[in-house]
């Protein structure tokens, strides 16, 4: 009989051993998946913030792009009612056009009047041009700035509710070291979020100026505008081999400041001669236009003030004691570029916004990071209302002993990938102007030994 007693002791204190380890390894596992939940969420926020910033990058050369056509028709609607009103004044008149250049030109003269016609149509590209400036900076760059404040929150948030779904039972879980007894807590061992993105000036230099110029040049319409035209026979005997112009200039330019300024010129140049200068070109402004920011570095500063005909003076003697003109070998329109800067519309515009970027140091790394979850022994069944007996002494289990935990770690990240490789086989750097950011758990580097080093220290703390 004693031997009996004894055996069934021993085995009732193997069936209490085995149910306590059998209580801490299910505790352990239902961490662990909700760990990794909770790890892939984070990395999941994050991916999906950077993708986020993908789009409002690409969005906001989209409205530089269109900064740029609106200026670009800006300055050819001014264009057009200043060459309109030239027309009728006949100065020049459009028969001397098609007699000099050509029927084609003449009927791109006449046709200036149909541009008139468009009432408000500068008040319109004005408002056009405010409205898509509020955007890029009170909505896109605004947008960009929450996300980059706030992701740390958010993304503890979200961590935060996949643990407490994956426990109904409990308190949301607490952040950092163990607080309390009756609920989980969640410490991040590594981040290398932190630095990870970074906000640059979209003004001067940098990734964004660089982006949108390439974008531009696929519109022939923001490129330069630039044509010449020749009359066909000799106009005067000291320089026979010279011809009447009729040139065609313009052009889109994104300054230094990054706003948009668009300028278009037309003139005759009529060759003509004197004793005093011998042959030289006599400007006729036929038609110009200029939209530009008022912030902007003046150069037209030095341009002298180009008056409205030259019925009381001689063209030639005003350029030489005001402007200095070379009237001979010039290749520009200067009298219809200072007429446009005298009339430019002037539009505010607060220049291109701060973009957001991976620097390239951190761009080959992916946006990792590691978490610990802790469990307290309290939370266990066997030590939570359970009833159940346990062996005490020599023969306690210290895994369950109250006061410690049961502790799991986890790791996650947000990485670049492309969905298909490059056409030229490249491999492409992570960068913020595509959003081909995905998440996914990694293994756990060294967290493990971390961990239990953070719980004793903290312990330690709790007890001093």
């Amino acid at each position: 009989m004693p031997l009996a007693l004894g055996l069934v002791s021993a085995g009732v204190l193997a069936l209490v051993v085995l149910h306590d380890h059998g209580n801490t390894a299910a505790a352990r596992v239902r961490l662990t998946h909700a760990a990794d939940a909770a790890a892939y969420s984070g990395a999941l926020v994050q991916a999906r913030a950077l993708n986020l910033l993908a789009y409002i990058n690409r969005t906001q050369a989209a409205h530089q792009i269109a900064l740029a056509h609106i200026a670009t028709l800006a300055s050819w609607a001014q264009f057009g009612q200043n060459e309109a009103a030239r027309l009728r004044r006949g100065n020049p008149p459009g028969m001397l056009i098609a007699m000099f250049y050509g029927p084609t030109h003449a009927m791109a003269y006449a046709s200036a009047a149909r541009i008139e016609s468009v009432s408000g149509a500068l008040a319109h590209f004005a408002d056009a041009h405010a409205r898509h400036d509020a955007l890029v900076h009170d909505v896109l760059s605004s947008a960009a700035r929450a996300v980059l404040r706030d992701l740390p929150e958010t993304r503890q948030q979200a961590m935060r509710t996949v643990l407490s779904a994956n426990y109904p039972e409990w308190p949301l879980p607490a952040l950092g070291p163990p607080s309390r007894r009756d609920r989980l807590a969640l410490a991040f061992v590594q981040d290398r979020w932190p630095g990870f993105v970074q906000r640059y000036s979209g003004r001067r230099g940098g990734t964004f100026r660089a982006m949108v110029l390439r974008a531009t040049d696929r519109y022939a319409f923001l490129g330069p505008r630039r044509g010449l035209a020749l009359n066909p026979w000799p106009v005067s005997l000291r320089c026979p081999t010279l011809r009447h112009q009729l040139r065609r200039l313009g052009g889109t330019s994104l300054t230094r400041e990054g706003t948009w300024e668009s300028v278009d010129t037309q003139s005759h140049h009529a060759l003509r001669s004197n004793k005093y200068i011998g042959c030289y070109y006599r400007e006729y402004a036929m038609g110009w236009g200029k939209v530009r920011n008022p912030g902007q570095t003046d150069r037209e500063v030095s341009l002298p003030h180009a008056p409205a005909d030259f019925s009381r003076q001689s063209f030639w003697r005003w350029v030489q004691e005001n402007a200095g003109w070379d009237l001979l070998n010039g290749r520009g329109n200067p009298l219809a570029y200072a007429y446009a800067s005298q009339q430019r519309q002037r539009w505010h515009g607060r220049g291109m916004a701060a973009y957001a970027e991976v620097p390239l140091g951190r761009a080959g790394q992916p946006a990792g990071f590691e978490i610990v979850v802790r469990q307290p022994a309290e939370l266990l069944p066997a030590l939570a209302g359970s009833g159940a007996s346990h062996a005490g002494g020599r023969y306690a289990y210290a895994g369950l002993a109250p006061g410690e935990h049961v502790t799991v770690t986890s790791a996650a990240e947000a990485y670049f990938a492309r969905p298909r490789p490059r056409d030229d086989g490249r491999e492409e750097i992570a960068t913020l102007f595509r959003p081909y950011w995905q998440a996914h758990l990694v293994a756990a580097r060294g967290a493990r030994r971390q961990g239990h080093k953070a719980v004793r220290s903290a312990e330690a703390t709790d007890e001093r």
